[in-house]
């Protein structure tokens, strides 16, 4: 397996707030407006929240929807990467 080609999508899992970000935007389903995000994450700072969701929107894991409100969505590839961390952090819950 090369890693090669998923470096960049691993420094971003690796940067503060991104893994909180999908987990949110992933929640019920749902489109999440940037203030949903950002309630959502206790102690979370909003230039690192809007920079986050930029880098998710440029790298294709998160969709910006541009209705009445700005909104967020997890793209295909968004959805495949947060089943992957909730099973990883599912198997070291009994850590």
């Amino acid at each position: 397996m090369c890693v090669d080609t998923s470096l960049p999508v691993f420094n971003l899992l690796g940067k503060r707030y991104t893994m909180f970000i999908l987990g949110v935007i992933g929640n019920n389903n749902t489109r999440k407006n940037f203030n949903d995000i950002l309630n959502s994450i206790p102690g979370s700072n909003r230039t690192i929240i809007a920079r986050r969701l930029k880098d998710l929107v440029n790298m294709g894991i998160v969709k910006r929807c541009k209705k009445k409100i700005v909104t967020y969505e997890l793209t295909y590839l968004g959805i495949k990467i947060r089943k992957g961390i909730i099973c990883f952090l599912e198997s070291i819950d009994n850590f």
